[in-house]
């Protein structure tokens, strides 16, 4: 048979001298109440216990497996299958629960293991992503020098373009005053001309018939 517990042991030795009214057994000694924390406090944890807060003590029994139930006045009632009144034989049976502790560690060191292991892929995601981004940025800056080219050769297409129509236009002016010129002239008669010019100069025509519309004879 193992030996129980010093917390065990002590708290059982508490409970069966009787000699303190702040705990009792309960009427079947399935279980014990803590009647009085306070005085249970000053009076018992610095000679039993390495601690001295009633807190600790709760914690610890909670960790032994006792069930612990509030009554009134902030009395505690602790249980466990193995701590019975007048059953000393089974108290070493009472242990600290490391397997659920344990499996509860190793269950937040799989947790750990596996937000780092997210986190680690979301990096390489982000640092994909801004990869991406940068080479979006840089085509979008090629892009935007050649569009800019292109604008500026369009504009100069179209000054071109402006001078050229401009230049057409006067031109095609030309075109049409010399061609005005040409039928006018295209039936002058130079004897008639000559004839009117003297004409005019015996009745005291004009003495520069250059000016007249009359130097334009027509057949």
């Amino acid at each position: 048979m193992g030996k129980p517990k010093i917390l065990i042991k002590n708290l059982y030795e508490i409970l069966q001298s009787e000699k303190f009214d702040c705990i009792r057994w309960t009427d079947n000694g399935r279980a014990f109440i803590i009647v009085d924390p306070e005085e249970f406090q000053k009076s018992i944890m610095p000679e039993y216990f390495y601690s001295t807060q009633i807190k600790s003590l709760y914690r610890q029994l909670n960790s032994y497996g006792f069930k612990m139930r509030s009554l009134e006045i902030n009395q505690k009632m602790f249980s466990h299958k193995w701590f019975i009144q007048g059953n000393i034989s089974s108290l070493y049976k009472v242990e600290r629960q490391r397997t659920k502790s344990i499996a509860h560690l190793d269950k937040e060191k799989d947790s750990i293991v596996i937000m780092r292991e997210e986190m680690k892929q979301l990096k390489e995601e982000l640092e994909t992503l801004q990869s991406q981004q940068n080479s979006i940025l840089k085509q979008i800056r090629i892009h935007s020098i050649i569009q800019t080219y292109i604008c500026k050769n369009i504009k100069k297409i179209c000054d071109e373009q402006k001078k050229f129509n401009l230049e057409r236009e006067q031109e095609t002016r030309l075109v049409i005053y010399f061609t005005s010129m040409f039928e006018i002239f295209k039936g002058f008669q130079f004897e008639i001309a000559s004839n009117i010019i003297l004409q005019l100069k015996d009745i005291g025509g004009p003495q520069t018939p250059s000016f007249s519309p009359m130097i334009f004879p027509y057949m």
